[in-house]
């Protein structure tokens, strides 16, 4: 439900530009020890007009009585378990807003957040993206904030990277906004890309369809726990050939994107890729049966490689060398000790302390 507050507007660029309505949506399925508190956060965002639709997904656990406490505040939508995709497409098309954010429930948005979006509103944006700081299960601060940009990075810089390369730094899902009409095409796209994760749609499509605008302030956190994507455990010699095959066909989807607004893009982009070619590395060296490239080697992996080290993608040259550094070393590296290399990169719990801090410089779509 709408919340509202006495209207103002917003001055941009000599232009008065009427005061954006926020959406904030957040998709549910058995994190009741968060989602509290990620409907909280959106409820305290200080703004005028703000709405809040949470959809519970089939959860088994107590959700459904943890969001319900906050029923007389929020839009609530119960629905069978159908996945993250279908949570968001439903939630959205219960909102209204003319900004949209898609609230992972084990994150929080920070009170300021669509303040500061404001501040820097243009018609032309598709995305404002903003930086997170990370937080442990109990909602601590690790120390650090994703992605930290070595310089801020411009719109046109992101579109070339986008076209040239396949990449450009990004935070996960809950640290981008978007406005309305973005995310109506974005979804409304007829392609035969499938993700269960609707920013694989969303952040690959906004540097096609407008400009970037980025933020560099933590405005969200990003809580990394025992259950989610971003604590690894283990090494699963599996994930990257799924990884391989999703970046891909992502890539492909911004492509079919980019072809109806004729912006041309690289057909052989992903060579030069050095998050790509991460994964690839691994693929090849870890599981060759599964690795879904035809025809790859060493040696071609280390060729594109050192062409990627030359070709501007978010990351500075030093960085960029860096990786190289870890290919390198994993593609000449015996049998015996591939695994540990590669969970040094990929396993968060086997990283020195200057290797966390090197590898978590960067998001970067891919």
């Amino acid at each position: 439900m709408l919340k509202e507050m006495p209207s103002h507007a917003v001055l941009r660029d000599a232009e008065l530009v009427t005061e954006p309505s926020l959406s904030v949506i957040i998709p549910n399925h058995n994190y009741a020890a968060y989602v509290g508190s990620a409907i909280r956060s959106a409820l305290d965002i200080r703004w005028p007009k703000v709405e809040v639709i949470v959809v519970d997904d089939g959860s088994t656990d107590n959700s459904l009585e943890v969001i319900n406490e906050f029923a007389d505040e929020v839009t609530v939508i119960s629905q069978p378990n159908a996945g993250q995709m279908p949570s968001c497409v439903n939630g959205f098309h219960k909102s209204s807003g003319d900004v949209v954010i898609f609230l992972d429930s084990d994150d929080v948005l920070h009170p300021d957040v669509m303040t500061e979006i404001a501040s820097v509103w243009s018609k032309a944006a598709s995305k404002y993206q903003f930086q997170m700081r990370v937080i442990d299960a109990e909602g601590q601060p690790k120390g650090n904030v994703l992605p930290q940009y070595f310089s801020c990075p411009a719109s046109e810089d992101i579109r070339r990277w986008m076209t040239t390369t396949g990449a450009y730094p990004t935070p996960p899902g809950s640290g981008n906004a978007y406005p309305r009409w973005f995310v109506e095409r974005g979804f409304g796209f007829k392609s035969d890309f499938v993700d269960r994760a609707p920013d694989s749609y969303l952040l690959a499509a906004a540097p096609a369809c407008g400009d970037i605008v980025t933020i560099t302030k933590p405005l969200a956190d990003y809580r990394v726990h025992g259950l989610n994507h971003g604590a690894f455990l283990q090494l699963d010699d599996t994930r990257f050939a799924r990884e391989i095959n999703l970046t891909r066909r992502r890539y492909k989807f911004f492509a079919e994107i980019a072809s109806t607004e004729n912006l041309p893009v690289a057909p052989d982009a992903l060579s030069r890729n050095i998050i790509f070619l991460c994964l690839r590395t691994a693929s090849f060296k870890l599981r060759p049966d599964l690795h879904p490239i035809v025809q790859d080697s060493s040696l071609r992996i280390a060729v594109d490689a050192l062409r990627a080290v030359t070709s501007p993608q978010g990351f500075s040259r030093s960085q960029r060398i860096s990786l190289l550094g870890w290919i390198l070393c994993v593609l000449v590296s015996p049998r015996y000790s591939r695994r540990a290399l590669v969970g040094l990169r990929y396993v968060p719990a086997q990283r020195p302390k200057w290797l966390r801090a090197l590898l978590g410089l960067f998001r970067v779509i891919r």
